[in-house]
C-alpha cells in the first residue's frame, strides 16, 4: 500500500470510532454509526428538553482492504469520543406530529499508527445539527417513529498534512428514519435507517461517496427498570470516492457490520444509563475493531 493509501487508512480509523464522524475521505463518515440502539423512535414530549451523553472507546489493530484482508502493516488505532447532545421538542404540533430540534458537540482524542508512522490529537469534532425531526407516537404507545433531517458541519480540526484529524472538512446531509415497536409488553425492537450525502473536501479535492446505514436493537425487560438485549449496525457505501473528479483507488467503497450485547437501566421514567459493546466484522476498505459505549440521559 503506498503512502497516500496508508494516510487514508489512518484517517479512516478516526471516523470509524467517532460518534460524529467513519468509509469515505479516507474512509470517513459523519453519521455516528452504532449510537442509536436505545428507544430510537421516541423523542422528548412537546415543550420539554432532554440531555444525552454518549461516550465511546474504539480500538482496532486491523485495516481491511477491498477483499476483507489486512492491508496496512503495523496498523493500530485507539479513539475516545465524548458527545453531549441536547434535544428540544417544540410545544406546537402538526396534528399528531411533533417537531424536535437539537445539537451534538463531540470531543475526540485519536491515537493512530501504521506503516511506522503515528499521530495523536485532541480536539472538537464535527458538530451535528438536528435541524428538524418530525415525530409520531401511536395513541396506544406501542409504536413510535420519527423522520430526522440532520446535518454535519465542518467544525472539527483538519489539516491535509496530518494523519489524525478530529474533523472531515466537509458537509454532510444525513436524513434518517427511526422506529420503536413494542410487540409484547417487555419486548422492544428499534432501528434507525438512513443515507449520508457528502460534500467535497475543499482542502484536498477529495469527494467522499454516499452511504447507507442501519442501527438496530432487540431488547427484553427483565424487570420494570432493567433491560437486556442484542444490538448492532451495518454500513454500506453506495457511490465511489473521488479525488479531483476521478475515481479513487477503485472507488474505495467501505462496508462493515457489528453486533454485541446491551444493558439498559432506567433510573426514572425520563432518565437512564446504557452500556454496550459492538464487535465489528465483514469490513472492507476501513478498520475492523471493537467499540465500547456508555450512554446516559436525563431531562433539563
Amino acid at each position: 500500500m503506498h503512502c497516500k493509501q496508508i494516510k487514508a487508512a489512518l484517517a479512516l480509523t478516526l471516523a470509524a470510532a467517532s460518534t460524529t464522524a467513519a468509509a469515505t475521505e479516507n474512509g470517513l463518515q459523519s453519521y455516528p454509526l452504532g449510537v442509536n440502539t436505545v428507544l430510537n423512535g421516541i423523542l422528548p414530549y412537546p415543550g420539554t428538553t432532554q440531555f444525552y451523553n454518549y461516550t465511546t472507546f474504539y480500538t482496532a489493530d486491523r485495516f481491511a482492504g477491498p477483499n476483507g484482508g489486512s492491508v496496512v502493516p503495523g496498523f493500530k488505532s485507539q479513539v475516545f469520543v465524548d458527545s453531549p447532545r441536547v434535544l428540544h421538542t417544540w410545544g406546537a404540533t402538526l396534528g399528531p406530529v411533533t417537531m424536535t430540534s437539537g445539537l451534538v458537540v463531540p470531543v475526540i482524542h485519536a491515537n493512530i499508527s501504521a506503516g511506522g508512522v503515528s499521530d495523536a490529537r485532541w480536539g472538537l469534532g464535527d458538530v451535528v445539527v438536528h435541524a428538524m425531526t418530525f415525530g409520531y407516537a401511536a395513541p396506544t404507545h406501542y409504536f413510535f417513529s420519527n423522520l430526522a433531517l440532520d446535518f454535519a458541519l465542518p467544525t472539527g480540526n483538519f489539516s491535509a498534512s496530518r494523519l489524525a484529524n478530529t474533523g472531515l472538512h466537509s458537509y454532510a446531509f444525513m436524513p434518517n428514519v427511526s422506529l420503536t415497536v413494542f410487540p409484547l409488553e417487555r419486548v422492544e425492537v428499534s432501528a434507525t435507517a438512513g443515507y449520508e450525502i457528502n460534500s467535497p473536501n475543499s482542502a484536498t479535492g477529495y469527494h467522499s461517496g454516499n452511504l447507507a446505514f442501519l442501527d438496530w436493537v432487540a431488547g427484553y425487560g427483565v424487570t420494570s427498570k432493567l433491560q437486556v438485549g442484542v444490538q448492532g449496525y451495518a454500513l454500506k457505501q453506495t457511490t465511489d470516492d473521488k479525488l479531483s473528479g476521478s475515481v479513487f483507488d477503485g472507488g474505495f467503497r467501505g462496508r462493515v457490520y457489528a453486533i454485541g450485547p446491551q444493558i439498559r437501566y432506567d433510573i426514572t421514567k425520563y432518565s437512564g444509563v446504557v452500556f454496550k459493546w459492538q464487535h465489528e466484522f465483514g469490513a472492507q476498505n476501513r478498520p475492523q475493531g471493537e467499540k465500547i459505549w456508555l450512554e446516559f440521559t436525563f431531562p433539563l
